[in-house]
């Protein structure tokens, strides 16, 4: 076999150029930290790589969520703090309020301060968060949701009624927002069941109280009608009696003339039969067969009517108005005064139902941040567990890639002292 010196220098060549490729590679792993440069040195840990940076992108978006929920949640949640607030403020001023050592002109006062508090309220409806999007609309985030009504006054709701949902966990969604309409508006008045309240006609002094609810409450709507003695002698100092008829117009009370036609009973029956004997702060006969237990105090007159009728949604900024309209009204007979008591009886029970959906939207809003704060825990034990797996699948072993440096270093320095030695190589030398 012939030995040239071309093919000397080609194969000390080609070492060296071994050499060197491989002291490049290991230099660039101690440089970038890896050990893995191309999926061709292992593929099947390239592969796992792959799968678990996915992973890990993934679960840094639901990180980015998660903190995006909470802090849209935590502001939530003072909004609706500063709205308790200020309703607790203004329960405070109607208890004030519904007092006969009060004047015409204080009463206005007061009014004064609940008209301040309604804009503060209106103003935290309105709030945005840190998106410059408004919590309270819905899916419409750029759409300011409670607009006063330029003709009437009353506040009208601008927003839908959806719910905007954000994944944070594999598994785990959590709403981000309330409908202004669930928070503000969709609030049952008088004891969230029924509401009473007496007619403008009255002329008594008789106060019906929000009464209470029984588990065997049957909805209906009734009519309390006092009427005078009726039964001989007929003596003017007898207690003023009353009778209770439903929608359909069919009495329920005296249980004796139960099931007759009110039109019927007013004309005949109630000359025969009378009616229930008034008692101050006894309940009302009939309604408390059916679960709504009900009383009046002072002196209802002959003619009075009061109604006990199921409970509507009444949104708060109408409630705050009723509120300041009975403040605003002068009062200057007895019949006056009854009409405010009631009014602001009407107003202290309206407003409770405000403060306990408030209430309700709190504790939901105090859960999701629970659940968001819970979820973002198990997120970054995830995200380090991953990352960890990562590193061992991914870094480079130092001490391992710097003694291949080394070897690799020594080697490429054999290399390049071997081709000097052949270079030098030459029959002429010998000759």
């Amino acid at each position: 076999m012939r030995v040239s010196t071309s093919f000397l220098s080609s194969t000390s060549v080609g070492a060296m150029t071994e050499q060197q490729s491989k002291l490049n590679k290991t230099q660039l792993k101690v440089s970038l930290g890896q050990r893995l440069l191309s999926p061709s040195e292992d593929p099947y840990a390239s592969s796992r790589a792959l799968r678990f940076e996915e992973s890990l992108a993934v679960f840094t978006q639901f990180g980015v969520n998660a903190s995006y929920a909470d802090n849209r949640l935590a502001t939530q949640e003072g909004v609706l703090e500063g709205v308790n607030d200020a309703l607790q403020r203004v329960r405070e001023l109607t208890i004030n309020a519904n007092s006969d050592s009060q004047t015409n002109e204080s009463r206005r006062f007061i009014a004064e301060e609940i008209k301040q508090i309604y804009l503060q309220v209106l103003d935290l409806a309105n709030s945005k968060d840190a998106t410059n999007e408004y919590l309270f609309s819905g899916f419409q985030g750029k759409t300011r949701p409670f607009v006063p009504d330029s003709v009437t006054g009353q506040v009208l709701y601008k927003g839908d009624d959806g719910q905007r949902f954000l994944k944070i966990g594999p598994s785990t969604s959590v709403p981000v927002s309330d409908a202004g309409e669930a928070v503000f508006y969709h609030v049952r008045n008088g004891n969230g069941t029924f509401t009473t309240g007496d007619f403008a006609t009255n002329t008594g002094t008789g106060i019906i109280d929000p009464g209470s609810v029984g588990s065997n409450y049957v909805p209906e709507d009734y009519t309390i009608k006092f009427t005078g003695p009726t039964v001989p002698p007929n003596n003017p100092d007898d207690p003023v009696e009353y009778y209770v008829y439903d929608r359909n117009d069919i009495i329920v009370a005296p249980p004796a003339s139960a099931g007759l036609a009110r039109a019927v009973y007013e004309v005949t029956d109630l000359l025969t039969f009378g009616g229930v004997q008034y008692q101050e702060d006894a309940l009302i006969s009939g309604l408390d067969a059916n679960g709504a237990f009900v009383s009046i105090s002072g002196e209802p007159a002959p003619g009075d009517m009061y109604e006990v009728k199921r409970s509507n949604y009444q949104d708060m900024f109408t409630t705050l108005d009723n509120l300041v309209n009975a403040l605003e009204t002068n009062l200057n007979t007895d019949a006056d005064r009854t009409q405010f008591h009631n009014a602001m009886n009407r107003v202290v029970s309206d407003l409770d139902q405000a403060l306990g959906n408030i209430l309700d939207s709190r504790a939901r809003v105090g859960a999701r941040l629970n659940t968001t704060g819970k979820q973002m825990e198990i997120n970054e034990s995830f995200t380090l567990q991953m990352e960890k797996t990562l590193s061992e699948i991914k870094d480079l072993d130092y001490a391992e890639a710097v003694t291949d440096l080394n070897l690799q270093l020594a080697g490429l320095q054999a290399a390049q002292q071997a081709y000097v030695k052949v270079q030098g190589l030459s029959l002429f030398n010998y000759l």
